[in-house]
């Protein structure tokens, strides 16, 4: 299943990016990476990115069979952070959830479609059923984007999380994909 990385992909315009899993020693560049984005793109992650423990505990506790982290390289760079999450035990073993990160200077080139991809096909290789994305709500474009790779919306959940400084309120939207056997 994870033979297959690292590969090469092609953008919708052309321009060629590594694909491949991320290991302990991409702690610095990972870091590195979320630090390049705009503020608005950290807003709502999960997870405050700029706090280093929060990385340094990835790093520490990296699993593959819990948590498949993939990173697009552009020339040795880290542009995109993306991972598959799934429950190993309980009734929740049939789902999947993705979350990705891209670079504002790559989103809007085909990197999202390519890694939903990515993780439609290693989900169907595993056994997972569903794929699941939570995603604020004011982020239409990036729900588009999944609604293309095969995401549909099932539900809104109002003011569900608040923003990296605890100040305001979002709205998530939960997306799911069937994964075909």
């Amino acid at each position: 299943m994870l033979e297959n990385f690292p590969k090469m992909i092609t953008l919708r315009d052309g321009h060629v990016l590594t694909l491949r899993l991320m290991n302990r020693d991409d702690q610095f560049g990972l870091y590195e990476f979320f630090m390049s984005l705009p503020l608005e793109d950290r807003r709502y992650l999960r997870n405050d990115v700029t706090y280093r423990k929060v990385i340094e505990n990835w790093f520490r506790n990296l699993n593959y069979e819990k948590v498949l982290p993939i990173l697009a390289e552009d020339d040795g760079r880290i542009v995109a952070n993306a991972t598959l999450h799934w429950q190993t035990f309980g009734w929740g073993r049939h789902v999947g959830e993705v979350r990705i990160t891209i670079h504002p200077e790559f989103q809007g080139r085909g990197l999202g479609a390519v890694l939903l991809e990515e993780f439609s096909n290693l989900a169907a290789q595993s056994g997972v059923k569903k794929l699941l994305a939570r995603i604020v709500s004011t982020r239409s474009g990036t729900i588009t984007a999944f609604e293309k790779a095969g995401f549909s919306q099932v539900t809104i959940l109002p003011k569900f999380v608040k923003d990296i400084h605890q100040q305001s309120y979002a709205d998530i939207a939960l997306l799911v994909k069937e994964i075909a056997a």
